[in-house]
Parts: C-alpha cells; structure tokens; sequence
C-alpha cells in the first residue's frame, strides 16, 4: 500500500472534524440538561467503575445480555462527555494537533479506529484500577493520550514526513511532537503511580497511551505507508 503525497493531505481531515464537531455537540447537549437530568446522564454514559466492575462479573457469571451491554457503553460514550468548558477546550487543542497528525499518516479508518479502540482501553485500565469507585469518569483525554501514543510508535518505526497542523503554519518536526507525546506521558505515569489526586484519571491517561502504542505496533508491522514530505 502506498500513501499519496502530503500536499494532496493537508486538508483531509474530514475525520478530526466530524470527531471534534461530535463531542462538542455532546457537550453542548449535557450543558443544556437542568442538574438532576445531567447527573442522571452522565451516570448512565460516563465510565462509573463499580458499576462497569460488577457487570463483569455479571457477564462472567451469566454471559452477555441487555444490561451488560448497556453497562459496556461507557468503553465508548465516557469519551464524548466532558466536565466543563475548560476540560474540553485543553483537551480538544491536544485532539485537533494529534489527531490531524495522526490522520495525516494513517489515514481516516485506522485513525478513527486507533482512537476509538485506545479511549475504551483508557476506560478499561481507569476502571479495572478503581474498581470500587462510584465517581464517573468523563473525558477524551485517554484517547487522546492514545493518539500520543500511537504517533510516538510511528515516528520511533516509520519515517515520518513533516506534520501540517493548522494553524501552524510550518510543518512540524515528527520529533518535536514525538517529544511532546513522551513528556505527557513521563508526566502523566508519574502522576499514576505517584497516587496524585487532583480529580484527574492519570490512569486512564497511562493505559491510553499504552493501548495507542500497542495498535500503532501492529499496524506498523502489517502496513508501511511511503510519504512524500513537504521539506
């Protein structure tokens, strides 16, 4: 397989668009929402461990059905709601970056499917290391890490070409934003295994990144793009 050049990418993010314009709306739709009616959603769509904790149990115990199912949803939705404006704005800055850079080397399917599959891993650690907890955790930030992630492997396995992110308008060094994943993720497995509080799920960061480098390992093994760079 090959890739076409990256001049004809630059503006091939269709997929980060309709990815940010969907949590935004999300967004849009939990501020609308009166108090009793927001806590009730997001109960029902953010990642509440002991509730996801104890439908797998149930599905160990009695297999798959309606209510582990609806219990599973979270592996997905937890990562379209967020807490605040500001939550959301720092959170989609690292989103547009990442993930048109991402995009750019991948293309639209194995993107969205890297992001999507990196946030329920993000879930999935965040859950299995609090699994007692009754405080939902809501938040992109996971799969973003995943994204992170996932570019670090590319630029420590590929060859990657300079990366176009508007509104920037120089095409970055792969090393400088593979720099930039790294840090994030010294600081934020610091933060995990440090036990820093804060409100923030530093563990759903750390499995994030790790379940994005673990996709990007695999599909850098069965796949190897060639870029034309715009140096």
């Amino acid at each position: 397989l090959t890739s076409r050049p990256m001049a004809a990418r630059r503006f091939e993010r269709v997929d980060v668009i309709v990815l940010l314009a969907l949590t935004v709306l999300v967004f849009g739709y939990q501020s609308s929402l009166g108090l009793e009616q927001r806590l009730l959603f997001e109960y029902r769509y953010a990642a509440v461990p002991s509730n996801m904790w104890a439908a797998w149990h149930d599905f160990q115990e009695h297999g798959l059905d309606r209510q582990v199912l609806l219990a599973a949803m979270p592996l997905v939705t937890a990562n379209f709601l967020h807490g605040d404006a500001m939550h959301i704005a720092g959170n989609m800055l690292f989103f547009w970056i990442f993930g048109n850079c991402v995009s750019q080397v991948t293309g639209r399917a194995v993107f969205v499917a890297l992001y999507l599959l990196a946030g329920m891993v993000a879930v999935l650690v965040y859950v299995r290391t609090n699994p007692g907890s009754d405080i939902p955790m809501v938040g992109a930030s996971g799969a973003i890490a995943g994204l992170e992630g996932a570019y670090f492997v590319f630029f420590y396995r590929w060859e990657l070409p300079y990366a176009t992110v508007w509104p920037l308008e120089d095409p970055q060094p792969p090393a400088r934003l593979g720099l930039v994943a790294i840090v994030n993720f010294a600081l934020d497995s610091g933060a995990f295994f440090g036990h820093s509080g804060g409100g923030v799920a530093y563990g759903a960061h750390v499995g994030g990144f790790v379940g994005g480098g673990i996709l990007a390992m695999i599909v850098a093994t069965v796949w190897r793009p060639k870029f034309k760079s715009p140096r």
